[in-house]
């Protein structure tokens, strides 16, 4: 379905679930793909790898990833094969997708953001320091504290592989 079929809704993520919001996502969305992101310091690059093992495919410096844009620097981005294991991973790490962040005890990567493989927009968008998470789907889903949001679709991603833009140094 085209992104422009679908609408943007936020998530409470007081309110609703991780455990419910994650099985949704698999179940319902098909989701198969998790981009997480470290930003610094550079020995916590090793943190996916820690936690996902060799579900992680790929990973590369990004300026931009759904949700967030820097300027002047770089994060690293990184490709996790996303299933039931691996959201049983995220519940028993940390169940509350708020809290995934670098500064946390133990330190965890960031911005979960979850997504088909085969769609041309991301399901579920999280910018972890900022407690923000939206649902991109074509009718609200029934889940809790989920509400409609001002915010456009095409305002949460890029187009580009993994709805990233790749980082380039000087840009």
């Amino acid at each position: 379905m085209a992104a422009n079929n679908k609408k943007c809704w936020s998530v409470d993520l007081r309110v609703q679930s991780s455990e419910e919001l994650l099985t949704w996502c698999l179940d319902r969305e098909g989701v198969d793909r998790m981009l997480v992101v470290v930003r610094s310091p550079r020995e916590l690059e090793r943190l996916p790898a820690r936690l996902f093992g060799t579900n992680v495919l790929e990973d590369f410096a990004a300026s931009a990833w759904p949700g967030t844009e820097l300027i002047g620097h770089s994060a690293r981005v990184f490709v996790v094969k996303f299933d039931q294991s691996i959201a049983e991973v995220i519940l028993r790490t940390q169940p509350d997708l708020r809290k995934w962040l670098h500064a946390s005890n133990p330190p965890l990567p960031e911005d979960i953001c979850l997504f088909d493989s085969n769609a041309d927009s991301p399901t579920l968008i999280t910018v972890s320091h900022e407690e923000l998470c939206w649902i991109i789907a074509e009718r609200k889903p029934k889940l809790a504290g989920i509400r409609e949001t001002s915010v456009r679709v095409e305002e949460l991603f890029w187009e580009g592989q993994y709805f990233c833009r790749p980082w380039t140094k000087g840009k």
